[in-house]
């Protein structure tokens, strides 16, 4: 039986309150996700973050969020950071017959209030599609690092803000931990 009168007028209501709710939350991701990219854009002439779309189908299923950005406070200040792994898909490299691969950087940018960022690049890699590794947020608390790549020896360190790493489904991880340079030393976690 089909809801009447009242009822059906409190269903069509919680069915437009719905709606407008996941319109709103679609139009705030998008909205952040254009910032970080206007962002880039200014500071990596050519650049563009890479998109849902440009990752593993394993990412693009398993990752709810932009696997190419991570958000949090990273230097230790009241700030909003932003890492990003980026792209210039304006040329294409490699020989015929090789795969085809793009000029990509990790970056990360320092929140400088007024919706300003300070931003540095951590590293250049080819980046070949689609691309097997994400970014994601790491809270404080303890991590792991394989500190001597001979002997295979972890140290364990205490985060005390947040930070951010990459990772390859089943495969590893590196978390980045912000140095008082204003550098961050990558830390490869050690693989089970």
């Amino acid at each position: 039986m089909a809801p009447t009168g009242s009822a059906a007028s409190f269903l069509t209501r919680a069915i437009i309150v719905s709606l407008c709710a996941m319109a709103l939350m679609a139009w705030t991701t998008g909205a952040l996700a254009d910032e970080y990219q206007d962002q880039i854009a200014k500071e990596f002439v050519g650049f563009e973050m890479l998109t849902r779309s440009d990752f593993t189908e394993e990412i693009q299923s398993t990752v709810r969020t932009n696997p190419a950005l991570a958000i949090g406070r990273f230097n230790r200040d009241k700030l909003d950071d932003f890492a990003a792994i980026i792209v210039d898909r304006s040329k294409q490299y490699g020989q015929p017959g090789e795969r085809k691969y793009y000029l990509g950087k990790y970056v990360v940018c320092h929140g400088a209030g007024e919706g300003r960022y300070q931003c540095q690049m951590l590293k250049e890699e080819r980046i070949y599609l689609p691309y097997p590794r994400y970014l994601f947020r790491v809270k404080p608390g303890k991590v792991e690092c394989t500190t001597d790549k001979k002997d295979q020896s972890v140290t364990e360190f205490a985060l005390k803000g947040d930070t951010f790493g990459w990772a390859v489904p089943d495969r590893g991880a590196s978390v980045y931990i912000y140095q008082r340079d204003s550098t961050y030393w990558e830390c490869d976690e050690p693989v089970d």
